[in-house]
Order: C-alpha cells, then structure tokens, then sequence
C-alpha cells in the first residue's frame, strides 16, 4: 500500500495524540524548560490507508523551524524521509531558510538519519537531559544502546 504524506488536520487530532502517548507516554514534551502540547503543533503526518504511520511536529519561528517529534511506525521503511523531505520542501516554499532538530545523546540512529540527510551537528548542552529528568522522572536513564542519556544534541541545515 502507498504511503500518503500530508499536513496535519484537526481531525487528525486523536490519531495523533494516541500516537505520540505511545511513542513518547505523553503528548507533552519539555523544551527549553517549557512544556509544549505536541498534539497541537503544526506538520505532516503519514498515512497507509486508514492507518497512521508516521508523524513530525513542528515549532514554526520566523528565521526556523524545528522538529520537535518525527515518529515512523515501521522502522527503516522510508516513512521518516517522506516527512522530512515534506518539511524541507514546505519551509523552502514559505521562505525559511533553517531546520533544526534536537536530541539526546544515546540517539544514534537519529545521529545517522539527520547527517545522512544534510544535517549537521551544531551544540552539545550537557546535562540537559538530566534537568528535565528531574522534572519528568518518566524519562529514561539509558537509551536503546546501552547508553546513558544526559546531553542534548543540537542538529541544524541550512536550506
């Protein structure tokens, strides 16, 4: 079945929710200290049918966005590059010329998806992870590696 890559919709609002508690326990997600409903963000989503398979959220600023989720259901199978390429193509349409991303430090296959992508590694902020832990204990202490998760790692591309 083909994949359809869209923007997000209000109607797609439980869709969403429900994948983002799935994938992240909570729609909720701190940034910079401030705690930002994902479910509500603007950006694309992926459908197989009837079925949601991919989503990426988005904080619009003037000079940048930035991805604050990218989620695929199915590992490996081009979903995440379909949204990527989706907000790349839809900031270089509006006139914005930067995307950024940010993750933690254990995330190593988002490390190779984004550089593989024209991305690049621009901040380390030590300890922000551990911050947030202290906020919201739900975050883990390690990462699917073995890794112990502490830093946030800033990625940028310029359009």
């Amino acid at each position: 079945m083909t994949i359809i890559v869209r923007s997000t919709q209000d109607e797609d609002h439980d869709v969403i929710h429900d994948l983002l508690v799935n994938r992240w326990t909570s729609p909720e997600m701190l940034l910079d200290g401030d705690l930002i409903d994902a479910s509500q963000l603007p950006g694309f989503v992926a459908f197989e049918g009837d079925e949601l398979v991919g989503l990426v959220t988005l904080i619009i600023r003037d000079d940048e966005w930035e991805i604050l989720t990218l989620d695929s259901v199915n590992r490996w199978g081009g979903t995440g590059s379909k949204l990527l390429e989706a907000v790349i193509n839809d900031a270089r349409t509006k006139g914005v010329n930067r995307v950024t991303v940010r993750t933690s430090n254990d995330n190593l296959d988002a490390f190779r998806f984004y550089q593989r992508r024209g991305f690049r590694m621009e901040r380390v902020q030590p300890g922000v992870i551990d911050e947030e832990r202290a906020k919201n204990p739900e975050i883990p202490l390690r990462g699917d590696y073995g890794i112990e998760i502490h830093d946030e790692v800033l990625f940028g591309r310029e359009l």
